[in-house]
């Protein structure tokens, strides 16, 4: 089992957010005891791209490390098994560019992190993202330039959208056992987030996502800041 807790630099994290129905949501859900989390009368799911810095485990300092691009699917949850609901989200699998990081957390981690090749590049005021699988089947593709103002159905402000983010302490994700969840803490640091503009988003997942309804409601960008995940074992 991969016990140690995971500290690492955020060089930079972009947030796709897609509403959609909530029982379209529902569907993606794998345990009656996570739910949905409603914001404005929506569903939220999003594709979540983390430049991270410095990978390191816990007690070592993140001042040497490793250097990756990491993705996952975020669904918007709520946490049914606590003595009150509370925030939390659901990952069906978390991707890593680094292919050192891939093979370790094959050798006995409840949640392997596939390797995928993945780029961010910037041209003038525009970033171009990539996400390909290893046989370079695109996974996710998306272009993005700074919005001049906030536009979206699901967070009336930056402050709404920060506070949101800061709910999904506890994330649950799909593992290598049947009928068995991982659980998580993110503990982390974040500069202020901004919104972005969006000339082109793609991908196998988006256009499932679309199919069941979801339309793209906000992008936003953060940098900086410090992040550590603890492993809390597995829930049934």
């Amino acid at each position: 089992m991969c016990a140690p807790s995971v500290r690492a630099s955020l060089a930079e994290r972009f947030l796709f957010n897609f509403r959609l129905p909530v029982e379209a949501l529902s569907r993606y859900l794998p345990v009656p005891w996570l739910v949905p989390q409603p914001v404005n009368g929506y569903g939220v799911v999003s594709f979540c791209l983390l430049d991270l810095r410095n990978i390191t485990v816990a007690p070592l300092p993140t001042v040497a490390g490793l250097a990756s691009l990491n993705c996952a699917p975020r669904y918007a949850v709520l946490d049914l098994s606590r003595p009150s609901p509370a925030p939390a989200v659901y990952v069906t699998e978390r991707q890593t560019s680094s292919a050192f990081g891939a093979w370790l957390t094959r050798l006995g981690c409840p949640a392997p992190h596939p390797y995928v090749e993945a780029d961010v590049r910037r041209e003038d005021d525009r970033v171009a993202l990539r996400v390909s699988g290893r046989d370079g089947g695109p996974l996710f593709s998306a272009s993005v330039y700074p919005a001049q103002t906030l536009s979206s159905q699901l967070f009336p402000s930056l402050d709404a959208f920060t506070g949101f983010i800061a709910q999904g302490v506890t994330s649950y994700g799909l593992s290598r056992y049947p009928g068995r969840l991982t659980k998580v803490d993110l503990h982390k640091e974040d500069a202020a987030y901004e919104p972005l503009s969006t000339l082109e988003v793609s991908g196998p997942l988006v256009d499932e996502w679309q199919d069941g309804g979801a339309v793209l409601d906000s992008v936003f960008r953060t940098y900086g800041g410090r992040y550590e995940w603890t492993y809390l074992g597995l829930r049934s």
